[in-house]
């Protein structure tokens, strides 16, 4: 089964390097969720998404692919395919060679007989914000309700999310499942295993601290035992008039696992929107 989904991926990958970009949308689902530094929101749906690949067909060419550790894990009908990702064009002798690093999760869910993408994320490895950037931004007028698997997971995902922003990162390890995997707009490659996250977040106790958490336009996707939660994110600084003194733009993707009967987090992919590379 593994081996079944990186041949998949890595055939994709190969038409994508190559100028052709359509054989990610032949292998995604009719509601697949897309997320890349170029976008300031998810695109979401096949259609979109197809229109999207259409539009940059022949426009992107690259000599080398590296996929580098790449990790599956399968839970019944979903699985999680990981890796960090070196591309590299190859010019003109006296030019040399330009390689760009990635943090790549792909969600594969098994439907019909074939393994579908639900969900996508890349980001730069080690990139930052740009100088200035204008996001869309939904206005809702009354509060909206989560119900359902998408109540629960934003329930858990608040509640950690309140304690991370004074400083206490532990609220997310004691949701994480022991086979963890992670990125972050800072990691220089994946972090893998609980133990690993325990000792990286030791090191960021007590130093992140912000006034306004905004979880923006949440999406689910479920499959089995296992559940995509994808957000946009700001977290937010207020000066002590109340008004903003600074706001940092996130997209998040969370894979849950039921197991025992709690949902645990095995997969937490983390990038700033319209981040750049380093």
């Amino acid at each position: 089964m593994e081996k079944d989904i990186l041949t998949i991926e890595n055939e994709a990958m190969e038409r994508w390097r190559n100028g052709d970009p359509m054989r990610w949308a032949e292998i995604s689902t009719e509601d697949v969720i897309y997320v890349d530094p170029g976008q300031t929101k998810p695109i979401v749906g096949l259609a979109d998404y197809s229109a999207f690949l259409k539009n940059i067909a022949g426009t992107i060419y690259y000599q080398g692919s590296e996929f580098i550790h790449p990790k599956v894990m399968l839970y019944g009908d979903a699985a999680v395919l990981s890796y960090n990702y070196r591309s590299t064009v190859t010019a003109a002798a006296a030019t040399g060679e330009s390689q760009t690093l990635w943090n790549a999760t792909e969600v594969y869910f098994y439907w019909n007989g074939e393994w579908k993408i639900a969900h996508t994320h890349w980001s730069y490895v080690n990139h930052r914000l740009p100088a200035s950037m204008e996001i869309p931004y939904p206005v809702e007028l009354t509060p909206r309700m989560y119900t359902g698997v998408q109540g629960e997971l934003l329930t858990l995902e608040s509640a950690a999310m309140e304690r991370w922003r004074k400083g206490d990162p532990w609220g997310f390890v004691e949701l994480y499942a022991p086979e963890i995997s992670y990125f972050d707009s800072g990691t220089s490659r994946r972090i893998d295993g609980v133990e690993a996250m325990k000792a990286e977040y030791k090191n960021r106790e007590g130093k992140i601290f912000y006034d306004v958490m905004e979880f923006i336009a949440p999406l689910v996707r479920v499959q089995g035992d296992l559940a995509i939660l994808y957000y946009r994110f700001f977290s937010t600084r207020l000066n002590p008039d109340g008004s903003i003194l600074s706001r940092i733009p996130w997209n998040c993707t969370e894979v849950y696992v039921k197991k025992e009967g709690l949902w645990k987090i095995v997969h937490n992919h983390w990038s700033f929107i319209l981040g750049e590379k380093n």
